[in-house]
This record gives structure tokens, sequence and C-alpha cells, in this order.
């Protein structure tokens, strides 16, 4: 393979905290070089001037169905979709058909990413066999599988019990749980925020309380049992305060925000109907600005997708009767810079230790960095380029997204992994 040469980039690495306009020549799938490099024939070059050049980006909150949901993405096209938003590295949620919780399923899984990803995929394993709430999962077998988070994403387990005695092997396996923060019995079904818009429309309203009791009880249950947590995709103000709260009595507990919730508010749903449906919910302005508060202030740790494609059918224009969820991966830089960035003048610097060094550090893996010798995993972004979303022109299975029309600015331009160029297509 020819070297690479990228030139004249702006180098933000949050690792280092470098900043720096310069070359990064790769070869063999890794930095080789970085500084001031003279171009040679034999090599491929790159020019990114007026560009900025980052480490690839993490998303740690990713559904990449397959198996019996390959109608609504594979793991082809959701890394496909996940290189061409500028992410190198995710973590596929167990929540597929069959759920990831048994040794067998989980190896399988893997024999398809090993055939078929695009970028670097880790697992998260089901906290309950089958995500049923009624039993734990193989939870003995994660560790020499490369398991180092489990979650029954989708819902939070219900059973006091049970979530007790998961936390407890976690502890003793030394795995990470992670936690969808809502109550299945409560508002079961409700489609969207119980606010002024659920009113409007004469829908059943999710209550904030589904989400803020389940992360008291998580907290309380990783302060008692000493086991490490990580929250994920706090909608809510009372969420954040909470955290925040807990954040001070111990490091045990991290946690996460998606784009759509510190973009958008529960309006969205009467712009684009289902398109808008989500867990949680998007919510209302004053949540909206909370979380903004929280990532500014670094309650919120690092910025994920919870990427969930469907199939069109499954997407209809009833809203109780539509799926939750929509693609996030190809809009996730762009929605982020153009909120925190733009709009929020948010350090540059800030935001992606958020999508680089922070959710690396709670899968417990390597951050990457533009330094020499480090794996050639990066992005490509243009600071400059605005472009209205059309999500019939992703490459995930999943053409819904509530920033559809809406114009963004920060696309990431190209994405290399392990040292391979791949170009991205224009929305």
């Amino acid at each position: 393979m020819p070297q690479l040469l990228i030139k004249n980039g702006r180098l933000l690495d949050p690792k280092t905290k470098c900043d720096e306009i310069a070359d990064i020549l790769i070869e063999n799938e890794r930095i080789v070089r970085v500084g001031k490099i003279v171009s040679e024939p034999s090599m491929n070059v790159i020019d990114a001037t007026e560009k900025l050049v980052v480490p690839g980006i993490y998303d740690i909150h990713v559904h990449l169905r397959d198996l019996e949901q390959s109608h609504k993405e594979t793991i082809e096209t959701g890394t496909a979709a996940a290189r061409r938003g500028g992410v190198t590295t995710v973590l596929a949620m167990p929540n597929t058909q069959p759920p990831l919780d048994r040794a067998e399923r989980i190896r399988e899984y893997q024999q398809l990413i090993q055939a078929n990803a695009r970028v670097q995929v880790y697992i998260a394993g089901g906290i309950t066999r089958d995500l049923k709430n009624e039993a734990l999962a193989e939870l003995d077998s994660y560790p020499s599988l490369g398991i180092r988070v489990i979650s029954n994403d989708g819902w939070d387990v219900e059973g006091k019990a049970l979530l007790k005695a998961a936390y407890k092997k976690a502890k003793e396996l030394g795995l990470l749980v992670m936690t969808h923060a809502e109550m299945m019995n409560m508002a079961s079904g409700a489609p969207i925020n119980d606010g002024p818009v659920a009113s409007r429309l004469g829908v059943l309203g999710s209550p904030k309380a589904k989400e803020i009791d389940a992360i008291e009880r998580a907290i309380e249950m990783a302060e008692t049992l000493g086991t490490q947590l990580h929250l994920t995709h706090l909608s809510c103000e009372e969420s954040v305060q909470l955290v925040r709260e807990a954040k001070q009595r111990t490091a045990l507990i991290t946690c996460d925000a998606t784009p759509h919730h510190f973009s958008l508010t529960e309006d969205e749903v009467l712009r684009v109907g289902s398109q808008a449906k989500v867990n949680p919910p998007l919510r209302s302005e004053s949540d909206r600005q909370a979380i903004l508060e929280g990532l500014e202030d670094d309650t919120i740790d690092a910025i994920i997708t919870d990427h969930a494609p469907h199939h069109i059918r499954e997407k209809t224009e009833d809203l109780m009767k539509s799926a939750f969820g929509f693609s996030g991966l190809e809009t996730l830089v762009a929605s982020t810079l153009t909120e925190l960035y733009f709009h929020q003048d948010m350090d540059l610097m800030k935001i992606f230790a958020k999508m680089v060094v922070a959710p690396a550090r709670i899968l417990g893996v390597p951050g990457n960095s533009l330094q020499e010798g480090n794996p050639a995993d990066l992005a490509i972004i243009d600071l400059a380029l605005e472009k209205t979303v059309d999500p019939d022109q992703f490459v995930s299975l999943g053409h819904n997204t509530p920033f559809r029309g809406k114009k963004l600015k920060g696309w990431p331009i190209a994405t290399i992994v392990r040292g391979t160029s791949y170009k991205n297509f224009q929305f």
C-alpha cells in the first residue's frame, strides 16, 4: 500500500492538546511522521488546507442490527454510515434479534463484524438472558469474549433484586454497566414527551419521572456496590443535576448525551412527526439548556448518537405505531458542531475530547491520537461546509432523522481507518 500524506491540515488532538498546522504521513496502517513533510510522486496526497484533522471519533452507543433485523441495518451498512460520519470506532448494543446475551451468539456476531465491518466494532453484552429481565445472561463468559460493557439497552432492568445481582457480578468481573435509564412500567408506549406537544396532539406523554427514577436507582446501586456505571442519553434537567451531585461524591459514574437531545426539542414532532420519535423523547427547551450546561461544565462526559435505524415501513406517520429511534451516525459531527461550536461557541478541543478521549476512556480502550506510532484512524472535517440534511442520501438503511431538512455546518469530508482513505459522499 503506498504512503498516504495529509498536507497542511489543522491538527486538533484532544488527547495531547495539540492544535497546529502540520502534515501527517501514514504507512502500514500507522502514523509514521507528523510535521512538515515533502511529498513524493509515489505518495497518495490529500490536501487538507483550511480543514480540521482530528483523531477518529468513538461512538459508544449504536445499533448495528443485522441477524434477523438486516432489513433495518447490517454491520456493513451501519459501519459504512459510521465511516461516512467521521466515526472510526463504535460500541454495538446487544438488543439485536436474537440478543447478544450468550457466548455462541456473540461469537457469531463477531464473525460478521470480522467479515463486514468498515470500522472498529466493540460489543456490549446483554445484562439479562434474552433481555427479558428474568435471569442474568452469561456474564461470566464476557471477559474472555472481549466484552467490556453490559447493557439491556432499550429499557432499564426492572427488578431491583435482579439488577443488584447484575451490579455485583459486573463489579466482580470488572464490567461497566451501561444503563438506559427509563422504567418500562411507567407510561408504557408513550410516543413523545409529557408536555404541551403531547397535549396538543392528544397522545400519551412520557413523563420525566421514568428517567429520573431509574437514574436515582442506578446511582444508589453503583455507590452502594462500588460498580462502574455509565448513564446513557440523558434527556432532562433533573437527570443532569442528579449526575452532577453524584459526581461530587464518587468517580464511579459517567454519562453521555446525544446531538438530538442537546439540539432539538419536542417541538420537532410538530415539524417531522414520527421522524422525531425516540426513547428517551425529545423534551423541553429548559431540558435542552440543562444538557448544554452539563456538557459545558463536564457533568456530561461524552457525546453519542444512539444510532437506531429502522425500515421506512416501521416509521409510519402514526405516532403510536411508529418505531422509536432514527439514524444518527452520518449527522453526528455536523449536528454537534452546528449546535456546540457555531451556536454555543464551545471550544473545539472540548467538543472533540467528548467524542474521542472520554468515550475511549469509558470503554476502557486506548483513545485515538494523531501522534507518531498510533493507528491511522482519523477524520478530516470542513468547518465551512454547510449542507441540508437529506436522509434519502444516507448509506445507512435507516432513512429517518429529526434533522431532515435542517442546514448543518461542519461536515466530515474524508475518514481514514487504519490508513485507508474513504472519501465521504455528498448529501
